[in-house]
């Protein structure tokens, strides 16, 4: 709150210093040196001001001052999300017409009625007026691209912050994992030997997930075929715990998932939390999931049935959902949509997330 009224009061004293400096060196409409004669002879310069001029003055840059805020709160920041050049020149030349034409107007018609000279652009410091909205139009361009730098610097420095937060709370989960990654591999030697196909199954699904943990979750991007790839492999360890006619998973990939590239461990928190809800010992258990890679949109979806299970086991990859959110409004600024929504006995997330802009 501080620092907000701060920003108020910097900006009213520029506006206020700029307006002053302006009448001040461009209004002085006469000088004069006049002489006194006290205790001996004195001379003085009498500075007169047109108020005409104040006047102009204040009319223009108070458009001018709406260009600047209209160019920084709503043309370039609409600029700086969707990049659309030509839109915000067309915006950005119509909202500087207008106000020199307003300018125009009011100055000449309203302030320099009696001016002799009739045509429109004739009026005392015309020029100035108009250079005054070059000015303040150019001084809002740096304004905004210095307020984006230390955004994008802000959130760049969030995004590490918060990998690092992550990746340490990865190195807690998986205990020395490392040791375990290769203790997994001799199980499965030994399963394998002794043909107990479930285990097998386990013990290599589980593999899988370390592998993906240890390898792949600490670049910034994956193929989303990996991010599947794990989410299938969860899926199949989970499947060793219930009964297939008791919990039913159906789960439909569309597009080219190789080429589309995602956050890793940005979707298998919502999964996790389907199964953490989503059975129950006495009815049966469904779990609806949909991955789409197209048009330039990753669209995942997943829907289960609620049972209020509050005794489940918390995410075995640490990440819960505030903390996904959290990630999504860091990595995807702007470039996603998530919808979560919860009726008496059904859950469903559904996420969008732009990959082309």
């Amino acid at each position: 709150m501080l620092r907000k009224t701060l920003i108020i009061i910097l900006h009213m004293l520029f506006w206020t210093l700029s307006y002053y400096f302006i009448t001040r060196v461009f209004g002085v409409s006469t000088v004069e040196i006049i002489e006194e004669e006290i205790n001996g002879l004195e001379e003085k310069v009498l500075i007169t001001f047109d108020h005409r001029f104040t006047l102009a003055t204040a009319i223009t840059v108070g458009l001018c001052a709406l260009v600047f805020y209209t160019n920084i709160f709503a043309f370039l920041k609409t600029y700086f999300q969707d990049k659309k050049t030509r839109s915000y020149l067309l915006k950005l030349g119509v909202t500087i017409f207008l106000a020199m034409g307003l300018s125009i107007i009011l100055n000449k018609y309203v302030n320099y009625y009696d001016d002799p000279r009739k045509e429109v652009f004739l009026f005392p410091s015309f020029g100035l007026h108009m250079a005054l909205f070059v000015f303040y139009t150019v001084i809002s361009f740096a304004y905004a691209f210095t307020l984006e730098w230390f955004k994008n610097e802000k959130l760049r420095n969030q995004i590490t912050q918060e990998k690092l937060k992550t990746e340490l709370n990865f190195l807690k989960a998986q205990i020395n994992p490392h040791f375990l990654f290769n203790t997994l591999n001799n199980l499965f030697s030994i399963s394998q030997k002794h043909k107990i196909d479930e285990l097998s199954t386990g013990i290599s699904e589980l593999s899988n997930l370390m592998r993906y943990m240890l390898y792949e979750s600490n670049s910034s991007f994956v193929s989303l075929k990996k991010e599947v790839d794990y989410i299938e492999s969860f899926i199949e360890i989970q499947k060793l715990r219930y009964d297939e006619n008791d919990f039913i998973i159906n789960f439909d990939k569309k597009g080219n998932l190789n080429q589309v590239a995602v956050a890793p461990m940005i979707l298998l928190p919502f999964v996790e939390n389907a199964f953490k809800h989503g059975f129950s010992m006495d009815q049966s258990s469904i779990i609806n999931m949909m991955v789409d890679a197209s048009d330039g949109n990753i669209r995942f979806k997943v829907v289960n049935k609620t049972f209020n299970n509050k005794g489940g086991s918390e995410s075995a990859s640490g990440i819960g959902l505030e903390n996904v959110k959290r990630r999504l409004d860091l990595i995807y600024p702007k470039n996603h949509t998530l919808d979560i929504s919860e009726t008496a006995d059904r859950f469903t997330v559904a996420l969008n997330i732009k990959t082309d802009g």
